[in-house]
């Protein structure tokens, strides 16, 4: 329990702490991004009404690579 105590003290380790918050905030960011643009492309799709006509390759082979 002392070692915890120490540790939080430690200017490494708030160093640690805050870069992991900074990092954490910055995944969230990226993930509500692509979910705003994933929305916003779905959306477009539908507006358009070709969503039917799509074809969706999970492959690796894109592009003719």
């Amino acid at each position: 329990m002392f070692s915890r105590w120490i540790k939080r003290l430690s200017p490494q380790h708030k160093e640690r702490e805050q870069e992991l918050a900074r990092a954490s905030r910055r995944v969230s960011f990226a993930i509500a991004r692509y979910k705003d643009t994933s929305k916003d492309i779905q959306e477009e799709i539908r507006n358009n009404g070709f969503a039917e006509f799509l074809i969706y390759d999970r492959g690796v082979n894109h592009g003719g690579h």
